[in-house]
């Protein structure tokens, strides 16, 4: 695994200096506040540390909010267990995973990310019983077009990551959780995630971002614009993270995008 380090906006942002910026990246001030105002994490340069870190400085100083992080900790996240049901106990969030059922105590600290693409977003449908017999990136490709939430924790020294997926897990039962549209469901769920852990950090930069196309070799429809630099759907993303794990390379960008979230708002955490 190579080391290589990434420099990733981590919004909301300060007061930037949009010219500055726009220096620093080679591109047009009008590209660049594109780039200032998406709202998701996205990755601005990925290279060896000593430049890394010169370049998250020079980024910093322009009231941009950047985060630095070693590609490493995205390839060692798991990959998600997708609950099928789940119920909300007094001891703690119970979820049946696979076969098992798994209890997440409300005083562990966790971190929820919300993705959901835009209501104009047309997205298509896979039947329920072929996602619940998916898992891995089998899984994370079914539902790269729907909305859920990653649920983060760590247990017995391990990050373990549940998700809750629209049109897959089981809402019934729930009070006032078993009504309304797949996505008021998850909303609720949302909600009551930070009401009852003690400890939560909801992350919602991924709502309402659109699903973007992954760089394919030979596709026509792939964008050689290299203004978008290290966007999600780039070569250049794809060869950096291909460089610290080839796991990496074929990430759908909500698989990406909880990734990268999980790990910035560890980096605030831990300082």
């Amino acid at each position: 695994m190579q080391t290589q380090l990434f420099v990733a906006t981590n919004p909301p942002h300060r007061e930037v200096d949009q010219h500055a910026v726009a220096s620093l990246l080679g591109l047009e001030v009008q590209a660049t506040s594109l780039k200032i105002g998406f709202p998701a994490p996205e990755v601005l340069a990925a290279t060896d540390p000593d430049p890394a870190r010169d370049f998250a400085e020079r980024m910093h100083d322009t009231g941009l909010s950047v985060t630095l992080f070693d590609g490493k900790d995205l390839a060692v996240l798991p990959w998600p267990e997708v609950a099928s049901s789940f119920a909300l106990r007094p001891e703690g969030l119970e979820a049946q995973v696979n076969q098992s059922m798994v209890t997440v105590p409300w005083d562990t600290p966790v971190t929820a990310v919300y993705w959901k693409p835009p209501p104009d977003f047309a997205s298509p449908v896979v039947p329920v019983g072929v996602l619940k017999a998916l898992s891995g990136p089998d899984l994370t490709e079914a539902v790269q077009f729907q909305a859920g939430i990653d649920l983060f924790y760590s247990e017995l020294g391990e990050v373990r990551r549940i998700s809750i997926v629209r049109g897959v897990t089981d809402f019934g039962g729930l009070d006032g959780l078993g009504a309304g549209s797949p996505t008021e469901q998850l909303e609720l769920m949302l909600s009551e995630l930070d009401r009852r852990f003690d400890l939560p950090t909801i992350d919602t930069r991924l709502e309402n971002v659109r699903p973007r196309q992954r760089f394919a070799m030979g596709d026509d429809t792939f964008d050689m614009d290299m203004r978008k630099l290290f966007s999600y759907g780039t070569l250049l993303l794809r060869q950096a993270l291909m460089a610290v794990s080839p796991e990496l390379g074929g990430l759908t960008q909500y698989e990406l995008g909880c990734r990268v979230a999980y790990v910035l708002n560890r980096a605030r955490q831990t300082g």
